[in-house]
């Protein structure tokens, strides 16, 4: 028995931490760094651009995959060789003790696919200066913010516009390539969004796949892309370039296809909104005669019977009448006729409900107190003076007393299980 309840802890403890030994995701961070302190805005811009289409990064070769894992792993290692120094320098040992603990496991393995983390550089002028007077010194700055690319963002004055452009320095490849150059002509920033996520697009996906988006996507619709179930996130996904037969599809909604071709570094959107099925004619009837209903949230008509003509699916009814609770029903699947019931207003009521439970509780209590002193005096009979004539009447009071109450308490009790069950809540 102790080995049971032993191995059932153990099962118990490792279940509960085994969100601790949960390995993360190595990501793929990217720097957004501006040569010039008056472009906030465009920052923003583009992260905002790179985290909604350009938000994975697919490993080009098997010699990149091996460079990105020893990288993590010489991160890993000069930190642990960082945590060692600053204990030494502490004189610590408590601190040198914790930073000698067994580093975490190396890299060996890495997926295909990793996320992209943007975040914005702080301008610094003479960072500045340095990462666009030497092209050499952009390997040790992204290895100084523990980068794996860097993104230069370069504005200047072309008569009355701004021309941008946009740099990509990769640590792997240790070149700088111009991905964006546009003049801004008198219009707004943000309106240049996808064209930026679709520069950033060729870098972090390469030259076979494009992007698509999936608008007015809802999770209740399933996906199928020639014939395989597909699993989306945040409404889209990256495709090798092709023609892809696309299937959309939900319980309640007209199932639809399509034809869809994926272009290599572009943006395609698919609507991905679906009709809603013809339900048929469906009638409903209230037993208790004539009813107020509701269809969809719009007043309907006050009749006996209802019946709602080529429906479209869900759809969502109540039913009102005076005096007695409203009845809501959600019509997911096509249906004939439904009967509505309605339930007095007192049987929705939750004071009656808590007023039943605590009369049953008050004749439990009653019940165990007589119960409990018919005990002490046929107790008290038997210690001191069985043939004392006052001790009969005692017990034979307290046994009744007993029994009555016991009698109100199970009548109590019938009383609250049927109203408990008449589904007041």
């Amino acid at each position: 028995m102790r080995i049971r309840v032993f191995l059932l802890a153990l099962v118990g403890v490792l279940l509960v931490c085994l969100p601790l030994f949960a390995v993360e995701e190595t990501p793929f961070s990217v720097g957004i760094y501006a040569l010039q302190d008056d472009s906030a805005s465009l920052l923003h811009l583009v992260e905002e651009a790179g985290s909604v289409y350009a938000n994975q990064f697919l490993i080009p070769s098997v010699a990149y995959k091996a460079n990105f894992a020893n990288k993590k792993n010489a991160e890993i290692e000069f930190s642990t060789l960082k945590r060692i120094t600053a204990a030494y320098a502490s004189k610590s040992e408590k601190d040198l003790l914790k930073a000698r603990e067994t580093p975490s496991d190396p890299i060996t393995d890495i997926s295909g696919r990793l996320a992209i983390t943007y975040g914005q550089i702080p301008y610094q002028q003479g960072y500045a200066s340095l990462l666009q007077s030497y092209p050499n010194a952009r390997s040790w700055y992204a290895s100084l913010q523990k980068l794996d690319a860097i993104i230069l963002l370069k504005k200047s004055k072309l008569a009355s516009n701004d021309r941008l452009r946009l740099y990509w320095y990769d640590l792997y490849s240790d070149t700088t390539t111009l991905i964006f150059d546009k003049v801004v002509m008198q219009k707004d920033p943000t309106e240049m969004l996808e064209e930026i996520g679709t520069a950033l697009l060729v870098k972090t996906a390469g030259f076979e796949y494009g992007l698509l988006i999936f608008d007015n996507y809802k999770s209740s619709v399933a996906m199928e892309a020639n014939g395989a179930s597909l699993l989306i996130k945040e409404r889209q996904e990256l495709f090798i370039s092709g023609e892809y037969t696309v299937r959309l599809s939900g319980e309640g909604y007209i199932a639809k296809e399509m034809k869809v071709r994926v272009l290599p570094n572009t943006i395609t959107h698919v609507p991905a909104s679906l009709e809603r099925s013809e339900g048929g004619d469906i009638h409903l009837f209230s037993p208790l005669g004539k009813v107020n209903w509701f269809v969809d949230g719009s007043f309907l008509d006050t009749t006996c019977d209802l019946s709602i003509g080529s429906s479209q699916l869900p759809l969502v009814v109540v039913a009102q009448k005076e005096g007695f609770a409203n009845k809501t029903l959600q019509i997911q699947r096509p249906v004939k006729e439904i009967a509505v019931t309605l339930k007095p207003e007192w049987m929705t009521s939750s004071a009656i409900l808590q007023d039943e439970q605590r009369l049953f509780y008050k004749s439990f209590r009653n019940t165990m107190l007589f119960f409990g002193l018919y005990v002490a005096s046929s107790t008290l009979s038997r210690t001191f003076d069985e043939a004392n004539p006052l001790w009969q009447p005692l017990q034979v009071a307290t046994s009744g007393f007993a029994l009555v109450s016991t009698l109100q308490t199970i009548m109590n009790l019938a009383s609250y299980v049927a109203l408990a069950s008449s589904g007041v809540r």
